[in-house]
């Protein structure tokens, strides 16, 4: 082997120069000459992205950027070549490799990866063809796309809030990750909204207008529809100036049940025992039941609703009976006397008519008695139908 003989100040500023460099020995038997140095190529394994490890010049590697489509099978083939050994004969992956591939002997990295994403695909060039002598790594810039890209499944719907309200809006979409997500007003892009729900907890006037999601992947742009926030200045919650009464009623008879409120743009919800119910048509300040039976009794309530809050009302007690029915009639001297199952505090108009069926004509009208029992000498006229109405 051939000696060298370097001045110690010459080597060190070699050394600087070329890092790759390293001292392998000293020569045999001339410890005692510091100046005499054996020097070969040592080349270490440590790795920095796109620098020469062995195959001093290398130019790079080719490509040095790919895309490939996630569930579809791909197959590219890498070089590595260096001014000084040529093409690397052989190739092997540091790291990097998407979940599904693998890089053969030959640079050729094939399969069919299973994740999108950006990936760095580091690669070994070797100087033989079965991974040794000198060698170098260099990184490819590898893109796995999605097969599909964003579509929106559900749009996002019109919204009316109060002041200081909390208001959101949603969309629900599909598409391969990542997918990026950007809400917009009016095209003017809202700060940190980079969800598929947009929430404003606590909405202001100057927060109404229009709003839709971009939604963004490897394949395709697109956008949802447009929905309109409503935000509606500060509105007094309703105020209730008559209250709902409660009755006692026998059963197949109708009731209403009334209710008054101040206030702007009212709903109104009526129930039962805290349970929902309803009349014909929409509901309002009246709750009309016809034909009631014993299932109807119970506390009725409304609650009525603005964009200012909600107010309940007073419970009404509804109690319902059995149908109107006379009792045995009842000779008192010469009067017949009838009676029947009034409800106290009911009034009942006695009816009466020359035969069936009627007309029926108005005899009496009465409160019904302590007991729920009518005591009436009706007979003006023998012959006729008697019959008992309750009145509203």
């Amino acid at each position: 082997m051939k000696r060298i003989l370097i001045h110690p100040h010459v080597l060190a500023a070699f050394l600087q120069l070329a890092p790759l460099l390293r001292v392998a020995q000293s020569a045999p038997g001339v410890m005692a000459a510091p100046t005499l140095f054996i020097l070969r190529w040592v080349f270490g394994a440590a790795a920095v992205a796109g620098s020469m490890h062995g195959l001093s010049g290398a130019t790079g590697v080719v490509p040095a950027a790919v895309r490939a489509t996630n569930g579809v099978r791909t197959s590219v083939t890498f070089s590595i070549t260096s001014s000084s050994h040529g093409t690397a004969r052989s190739y092997s992956a540091v790291s990097g490799l998407p979940p599904g591939t693998t890089l053969s002997t030959r640079g050729t990295l094939t399969g069919t990866p299973t994740a999108s994403g950006p990936f760095t695909l580091r690669i070994r060039g070797w100087e033989t063809t079965s991974l040794g002598g000198n060698w170098a790594d260099l990184n490819v810039a590898l893109t796995v796309v999605g097969a599909n890209p964003p579509a929106v499944t559900s749009q996002p719907a019109n919204l009316n809030v109060a002041q200081g309200q909390s208001a959101s809006l949603t969309v629900a979409y599909s598409g391969d990750q990542p997918v990026a997500l950007r809400w917009f007003k009016e095209d003017l892009e809202v700060k940190n909204a980079t969800n598929a729900t947009l929430t404003l907890p606590s909405a202001q006037v100057a927060d109404s207008g229009r709003y839709r999601l971009r939604l963004i992947n490897d394949l395709a742009t697109v956008f949802s529809d447009w929905a309109t926030l409503t935000v509606q200045a500060a509105v007094a919650k309703p105020v209730i100036t008559t209250q709902p009464v409660g009755r006692a009623l026998h059963a197949g008879e109708g009731f209403s049940l009334g209710v008054s409120a101040t206030g702007t743009n009212l709903t109104y919800s009526w129930t039962r025992d805290g349970v929902v119910v309803g009349s014909a048509g929409p509901p309002g300040p009246t709750l009309v039941v016809t034909n009631v039976t014993a299932t109807a009794a119970g506390v009725y309530r409304v609650r009525i609703t603005n964009l200012g809050g909600f107010v309940d009302s007073d419970g009404a007690t509804l109690s319902v009976a059995g149908p109107v029915v006379w009792d045995q009639p009842t000779l008192v001297s010469d009067s017949l006397r009838l009676s029947f199952n009034g409800l106290t505090g009911r009034r009942y108009a006695i009816e009466s008519a020359a035969a069936m069926p009627g007309p029926f004509a108005t005899q009496a009208e009465m409160m019904s008695q302590a007991g729920g029992t009518v005591l009436f000498d009706p007979i003006v006229d023998s012959g006729r139908v008697y019959r008992v109405r309750p009145l509203p």
